[in-house]
């Protein structure tokens, strides 16, 4: 059962199983979703938890990229480039790449957030 706070309301909770990228990615957005106004920072009746099997969250992510944490693809590309990469999953990241999550939007998301992010050549 879902507890209520302080003031009767019903408190809204979501736990996120793994804390690598993609686990921290889901509970920021999962985070903002319940935010009051849909912005950035949950209220107070609202809980995202992470449950994580290692001893840390994103260790895996602070090793990749020789310590420089490869975040995303170079959004000057277009996604057909991106998607040869990925000769196995290439099916599966088209529909996130071109509908829902396009480079140029994830660029902003990590921008609006203060993250300043570099392409290497």
């Amino acid at each position: 059962a879902t507890p209520n706070d302080a003031n009767g309301r019903r408190r809204s909770r979501i736990c996120v199983v793994g804390g690598g990228a993609s686990g921290t990615f889901a509970a920021a957005a999962a985070a903002e979703s319940l935010a009051p106004s849909g912005g950035a920072g949950a209220g107070t009746n609202r809980d995202v938890v992470v449950l994580e099997g290692s001893r840390h969250v994103m260790s895996k992510v602070k090793i990749s990229g020789g310590g420089r944490c490869n975040v995303m693809h170079d959004a000057s590309k277009a996604v057909p480039e991106i998607l040869a990469g990925y000769p196995r999953g290439s099916k599966e990241l088209n529909g996130l790449l071109s509908k829902r999550f396009p480079p140029s939007k994830m660029k902003q998301w990590f921008e609006d957030r203060g993250v300043r992010l570099k392409t290497e050549g």
